[in-house]
């Protein structure tokens, strides 16, 4: 994984791909996911996205202003959306998927090092808007995979674009993520990073 440029970063999510939110608080990261997020100006370099008041990811985001934004390929479909059709108060998302993470550089957000680009963010301002939250926030950190970037995604790099239920589609094809299968529950564990 190499840093970027957080300007350069942006283009990340200039194709409209899914990504995963990863909020912290006290210990607890919670993974969920984002199917619209927009690049909002450039110096500094912003994005925007919304949220549903009663989620977990809404309450972490408004207590701690910080999250990271990892944009997940293909081979993580099923696992996307799973971490969008189910509620981290319930259940650790992270260990049930299996996902890998490691520490941001700039926030206390995890990120999940299984994608292939991060966008390590804090949140400048918050509005209202119909039913949800929207979230302007300032891009701290970019980092990516770098076989799959040079000044924007390559060829390898299948970004996921939600289609509406289960449905995704990648540079490959259309991909229908109830149909693919998650990984094995793991047995109880202690948790990663203890109080």
């Amino acid at each position: 994984m190499i840093e970027i440029e957080p300007l350069l970063g942006l283009r990340m999510i200039n194709d409209g791909s899914v990504s995963l939110l990863s909020t912290r608080r006290e210990g607890k990261t919670n993974v969920s996911t984002l199917s619209w997020q927009m690049p909002l100006s450039q110096d500094p370099p912003m994005v925007g996205m919304t949220l549903k008041p009663g989620s977990l990811s809404n309450e972490l985001l408004r207590e701690t202003g910080e999250f990271v934004l990892s944009i997940p390929d293909a081979s993580l479909a099923a696992e996307t959306h799973y971490c969008g059709t189910h509620r981290g108060d319930s259940e650790d998302k992270i260990r049930a998927m299996q996902f890998v993470t490691l520490r941001a550089r700039k926030v206390s957000p995890l990120l999940v090092t299984n994608c292939i680009g991060h966008l390590e963010c804090a949140v400048r301002d918050v509005s209202k808007y119909g039913d949800c939250f929207f979230y302007a926030s300032e891009v701290l950190a970019a980092l990516v995979e770098e076989d799959y970037f040079e000044e924007g995604w390559t060829e390898n790099a299948q970004t996921l674009h939600h289609l509406g239920g289960d449905r995704y589609k990648t540079a490959g094809g259309i991909l229908e993520a109830s149909k693919l299968p998650l990984p094995k529950q793991l047995p109880k564990m202690p948790p990663l990073f203890p109080d």
